[in-house]
C-alpha cells in the first residue's frame, strides 16, 4: 500500500495536574508554547491517571477546538490527585507539509509473515505559509543548528506614524556601565516610530509585561530587571519555527516455530532533522529500534482448558531514534518510579520482559511477570508483578502485586503498588453486587549521598465500597464511598498531609417513558492534616448533574430540565477591533472626543451596514479566576389541542384549546469560588461583586387563537442578561422585554395589527475608565400597522410607531421621543424577479437633564445610529432569479440623518443556492 497527503497537523503533548475542585477550562499549548491555535477536531486523547476518556457533555470532557480549552464533566471530578494528560494535533501551516506512507505485507508459507514499512514527513523550507521568512531570517536560522530553543528574531521595525497602529517609541537608559534601551508605547508623532511584536517567553524570562491601557489593540509595558533578575514573561521577538523532517523505516517477521510457539521480531530505523536550515548538527539524525518477542501456549488439561502462557520480549531503542508518537503508555516513567514528565527520548533504553500465566476457562488466573528496564542515564530497574483474578459462585477477586526496585547514579527507591478489589453479587437481592476495593501507591526514593528521601517520593492509600443495582435493567442506580490518604517526604519518612473522603450517587430512571431521570452526583471533603508538607487547604467540592425529561397526557405537557453544579475557572479575555471592508462588520467608530485616536471605549455596535467597518476579535489570557458555576436549562410547552381536537368543542373546552404557552430558560452563572457551594442560580445580581460571568435568557410566550385566521394575540416576555470578565474589570447588559402584538383580518387581503412595546435595556462596566458606556434605559412603544397583501405578487404595508427612551437619572438623565412612519412592499415580477421597498421616516428630540452630549454611546444607542431632527431612510432591492439556483440581489440604501449629508450605498451579490 502507498499513499501521501498534505499534512496540517502537528502532534504535541500536554502534561499538567488538576486543580483541586476545578472542572476547568484548562488551556492546552502547542510544540513552541504557542497560545493561539485550534486543535483539529476528533485528534485529542485524554487520559486520567492513565484512564482514557471520552468526549461529549453526557461523558467526560467538552472540548472548544477553537480555542484549545478542555473542561470536564461532572461525571469525572477533577482534584489536585489528577494526572492529565492530553494528546493532539493542531494546526500548523508555517511551511507546506508532505506525507508519503508505504507497507506491505508478504505471507509466506504458513509460517512466516514479512512487514516492511516508510513513513516520510517534511516541510518544504522554501514553500513558506502562514510564517514567511526573508533571507535575514533564514540566514538566522541557518546558524542556530538544533538549537532551535534559540530562534527567537527581534520584531521591532521602523513604521510610519498612524493613530490607530500600536507603535513604540524607543527610550535609552544606562544599565550600571552600559547604555540599554526599551521600547514604550506612544501615540506621539514625534517618537512613536518602532512597530514591535511581542512573544511569550515565559515568567521571569522577559522584560516586558501586559499593560492594559483602553488601547484598540494589546499593549505592552517595560519592567526594569531587579538585581539582574527579570521581572517580566514577553520579549519583542517573534519566535521562528524551523521545517522539520522525519523519516521511518521499518522491517518485521513472524514466524510459527511450532502450532504453539510464535517469534516475532522487528527493526526500525529514524531519522530526524529539527531544522533543515542548518546543516550545524546534522551527525546525530539517525537512530534505531528492535524488539523481538517469543510466546508459547500450553494446555494441561481438557476438562477445565487449563492452559499456561508463556512469554519473552527484548527491546532496544537508540537514544536518537524518533518515532512519530509516544511508544510506551502515557505513565510509563511513573510506573518505573520517575516523574510522568521524564523524558524518554534521548536516552538508549533496554527492556527484558518474562511473563508467566495460568488460566482455565472459568475465569481464573494467576500471572507472574518479571521486567527489567536500564537507561543509559545510569537508571536499572526490576519489576515483579503477580495477578490473580477468579470468579467464584458470585464472588469476583482482581488482586495484583507489583513491587519495584531501581537505581541511579544519585538515587535508590522502591515502589510498590498492591490492589485488592472483591465484590459479589446477590442473585437473590435483585442481582445487586457489593464490592470492596483497597490500593496503595508507594514510592520511596532516597537520596544516596544524604540518606533522605526526594522530592519524588510519595505515597498514597485509598480505600472504597460500592453498592450497585443490576446493570442490564432500565432503572438502576450506584453508591460509591471512597477515602484517600496522602503523604510526602519529610527526612527519612512519609508522613501524613491530607485525607480526602467522596461520596458519589448515579441513579438512571428510564423505564417509564413519560417520566426519565438521570442523576450523577459527587461530594468531596479534603482535610489537610499537616499544613508544613502542603499548601493546599482544606476544601469541600460538590459536583452534580441532574436531568428530568416529562411527556404527559399525549403531548399535552411536555418538558425538559437539566440542572449542573460545580466549580471550574473563568478566564479573561483581551480583545480588539478590526477594520474591514464596509459592510462586512459588526461595530463602528465613533471617535467621540475627537482626538483622531481609537479608544476601546469608542466602538459600538453598527447599526446601518455602511458604518459596519470593524469586528471585534477575542484573545484569551492566562489569567483565570476560581468559581462555582450553576447551569440551569429547562422548556416547557403546555399545547391543549393535543388533547381537545374535536370539531364540536364548547365553553370551557372551547376557550382551552385556543390557548399555548411555551416558557424556556437557560442560565449560566460563574461566582468567586470562596471555599462554600453555590446552588441557586438566582442568587446573584448583576451588579454584585461576587459575580464573575453570567448567561441568562428566558423567553414566555402565551398564545391565544395561535390557529385562527381571524384574529389573536402573542404575548411574550424575554429576559437577558450577560456579564463577561475582560482585562479591564466586568462589562455587563440586561434586557426585560414585554411584547404585545394583536392580530386582526379584517378580510382575506387586509390585517390590521398592534405591537406594543415596554423594555428595560441597560449596559454597566465596572472600570471608571469605560464609565461613559454605561447607561440603563426604559423604553416604550405602541406601533398599529395595516398589511395588505394580493396574492402572491403584491404585498403592501404601513404603520404609524410612537416611541419613549428614557435614560436613568444616574446615568445621564437622557431622553428620546421619536414618532415614526414605516412603509414596506414588496412586488413579484413573473417567478423570477422581485422589488422590495423600505421607507422610514422618523422625527426624533433628544433631551439630557445633566446636559449631555448625543454624541456619545448612550445617545448613539437612543438614537439608533440617528440624529435629533427629522431623519430619513429608504432602501430598494432587486433579487433576480437567473438559473435554478443562482441569484442575483442589487440593493440600494439611502439615509439622511438630520442635519447630517445623506448616506448613498450599493451592492450587488450572487447566491449560489443547494
Amino acid at each position: 500500500m502507498l499513499s501521501g497527503s498534505i499534512a496540517k497537523g502537528k502532534f504535541n503533548r500536554n502534561v499538567f495536574e488538576g486543580l483541586e475542585g476545578n472542572q476547568g477550562p484548562y488551556r492546552l499549548t502547542g510544540a513552541n508554547n504557542e497560545f493561539f491555535f485550534i486543535v483539529l477536531a476528533g485528534t485529542e486523547r485524554v487520559f486520567i491517571n492513565g484512564e482514557l476518556l471520552q468526549r461529549g457533555e453526557d461523558q467526560d470532557y467538552v472540548i472548544n477546538y477553537n480555542t484549545a480549552e478542555i473542561t470536564f464533566t461532572p461525571r469525572r471530578m477533577i482534584t489536585k490527585d489528577s494526572r492529565i494528560q492530553v494528546e493532539f494535533e493542531y494546526a500548523d501551516r508555517n511551511y507546506l507539509n508532505a506525507n508519503i506512507f508505504m507497507n506491505e505485507e508478504l505471507e509466506i508459507g504458513k509460517k512466516l509473515k514479512l512487514r516492511i514499512g516508510a513513513f516520510n514527513n517534511s516541510d518544504a523550507k522554501n514553500s513558506q505559509i502562514n510564517q514567511v521568512l526573508d533571507n535575514r531570517q533564514k540566514q538566522f536560522l541557518s546558524g542556530i543548528g538544533d538549537s532551535i530553543q534559540k530562534a527567537l528574531y527581534p520584531t521591532a521595525v521602523l513604521d510610519t506614524f498612524s493613530a490607530n497602529k500600536i507603535l513604540y517609541a524607543k527610550i535609552y537608559y544606562t544599565n550600571g556601565a552600559l547604555i540599554d534601551s526599551f521600547y514604550q508605547y506612544s501615540n506621539s508623532p514625534d517618537s512613536a516610530q518602532y512597530n514591535v511584536s511581542f512573544s511569550d517567553v515565559g515568567i521571569g524570562r522577559g522584560n516586558y509585561i501586559a499593560d492594559f491601557n483602553g488601547a484598540n489593540g494589546k499593549v505592552y509595558k517595560f519592567v526594569a530587571p531587579v538585581n539582574n533578575v527579570k521581572q517580566g514573561q514577553f520579549e519583542p521577538v517573534t519566535i521562528l519555527v524551523t521545517p522539520k523532517k522525519q523519516q521511518i523505516v521499518n522491517l518485521g517477521i513472524d514466524y510459527a516455530v511450532s502450532k504453539n510457539t510464535l517469534m516475532k521480531a522487528e527493526v526500525a530505523m529514524s531519522n530526524y532533522d529539527v531544522n533543515t536550515f542548518s546543516k550545524i548538527n546534522n551527525g546525530d539524525d539517525n537512530g534505531f529500534a528492535g524488539k523481538f518477542q517469543l510466546t508459547n501456549t500450553r494446555q494441561f488439561a481438557t476438562k477445565n482448558k487449563l492452559q499456561l502462557n508463556t512469554g519473552l520480549d527484548y527491546e532496544y531503542v537508540q537514544a536518537k531514534f524518533k518515532p512519530l508518537e509516544r511508544i510506551r503508555n502515557v505513565e510509563f516513567t511513573r510506573d518505573w518510579g520517575l516523574p510522568v514528565q521524564t523524558p524518554i527520548s534521548g536516552v538508549t533504553e533496554n527492556i527484558i520482559k518474562a511473563t508467566a500465566e495460568l488460566k482455565n476457562d472459568k475465569d481464573h488466573s494467576v500471572a507472574y511477570q518479571f521486567t527489567n528496564y536500564h537507561r543509559s542515564d545510569n537508571y536499572i530497574g526490576f519489576r515483579n508483578s503477580i495477578v490473580h483474578k477468579v470468579n467464584l459462585q458470585g464472588w469476583q477477586f482482581n488482586n495484583q502485586f507489583i513491587i519495584t526496585n531501581f537505581n541511579t547514579l544519585t538515587d535508590k527507591g522502591v515502589f510498590v503498588r498492591p490492589v485488592i478489589d472483591m465484590s459479589k453479587l446477590f442473585k437473590k437481592m435483585a442481582n445487586y453486587r457489593l464490592g470492596l476495593n483497597y490500593a496503595l501507591e508507594q514510592n520511596k526514593t532516597f537520596n544516596k549521598s544524604a540518606d533522605t528521601l526526594t522530592p519524588v517520593a510519595f505515597s498514597f492509600n485509598t480505600y472504597s465500597v460500592y453498592l450497585r443495582s443490576d446493570e442490564n435493567k432500565r432503572n438502576k442506580y450506584a453508591i460509591t464511598f471512597f477515602t484517600r490518604a496522602d503523604k510526602f517526604p519529610y527526612g527519612k519518612s512519609l508522613i501524613q498531609a491530607d485525607r480526602s473522603m467522596n461520596l458519589n450517587v448515579k441513579a438512571e430512571l428510564l423505564k417509564n417513558p413519560e417520566h426519565q431521570f438521570t442523576l450523577d452526583a459527587t461530594f468531596r471533603k479534603l482535610k489537610v492534616t499537616n499544613t508544613t508538607l502542603t499548601t493546599q487547604k482544606d476544601d469541600q467540592t460538590v459536583l452534580g448533574r441532574a436531568q428530568y425529561m416529562v411527556t404527559k397526557w399525549n403531548g399535552l405537557l411536555t418538558g425538559d430540565v437539566l440542572y449542573e453544579v460545580g466549580a471550574g475557572q473563568e478566564q479573561k479575555r483581551d480583545f480588539a477591533y478590526l477594520e474591514v471592508p464596509a459592510g462586512q462588520g459588526q461595530y463602528t467608530w465613533n471617535d467621540y472626543n475627537g482626538d483622531g485616536i481609537q479608544t476601546l471605549n469608542e466602538f459600538e455596535l453598527a447599526l446601518f451596514p455602511d458604518q459596519a467597518k470593524y469586528i471585534r476579535v477575542f484573545t484569551p489570557t492566562n489569567q483565570f479566576l476560581k468559581a462555582n458555576y450553576n447551569t440551569l436549562n429547562y422548556s416547557l410547552a403546555v399545547n391543549p389541542r393535543a388533547v381537545l381536537t374535536g370539531t364540536g368543542l364548547k365553553g370551557l373546552a372551547d376557550f382551552a384549546s385556543r390557548i399555548n404557552f411555551q416558557s424556556s430558560m437557560q442560565i449560566n452563572k460563574k461566582s468567586v469560588a470562596k471555599g462554600d457551594f453555590e446552588f441557586n442560580p438566582f442568587q446573584l445580581d448583576l451588579n454584585d461583586t461576587a459575580l464573575i460571568a453570567l448567561t441568562t435568557t428566558i423567553l414566555n410566550t402565551l398564545s391565544f387563537n395561535r390557529f385562527s385566521n381571524k384574529w389573536g394575540f402573542d404575548l411574550s416576555n424575554l429576559r437577558n442578561g450577560g456579564k463577561s470578565l475582560l482585562t479591564y474589570g466586568y462589562e455587563s447588559r440586561k434586557q426585560n422585554d414585554w411584547n404585545l402584538k394583536t392580530r386582526w383580518n379584517l378580510s382575506k387581503s387586509i390585517t390590521f395589527t398592534t405591537e406594543t412595546h415596554r423594555a428595560l435595556s441597560a449596559l454597566y462596566t465596572a472600570s471608571k475608565v469605560f464609565d461613559n458606556r454605561n447607561y440603563e434605559l426604559s423604553i416604550y412603544s405602541v406601533e398599529p400597522k395595516i398589511d395588505f397583501i394580493q396574492g402572491t405578487t403584491f404585498r403592501f404595508s404601513t404603520g404609524y410607531k410612537v416611541q419613549t427612551k428614557k435614560n436613568k437619572i444616574d446615568y445621564g438623565g437622557e431622553e428620546t421621543n421619536s414618532s415614526s412612519i414605516n412603509v414596506e412592499s414588496k412586488y413579484n415580477i413573473l417567478q423570477s424577479t422581485s422589488i422590495a421597498t423600505k421607507f422610514t421616516f422618523d422625527n426624533i428630540r433628544f433631551t439630557s437633564k445633566t446636559g449631555n452630549s448625543s454624541n456619545s454611546t448612550v445617545g448613539y444607542t437612543m438614537l439608533d445610529g440617528l440624529l435629533p431632527g427629522k431623519n430619513y431612510i429608504w432602501n430598494v432591492t432587486i433579487t433576480k432569479r437567473l438559473l435554478n439556483n443562482l441569484e442575483l440581489s442589487v440593493q440600494y440604501d439611502g439615509r439622511k440623518p438630520a442635519t447630517a449629508r445623506t448616506v448613498h450605498v450599493g451592492k450587488a451579490s450572487l447566491t449560489a443556492l443547494f
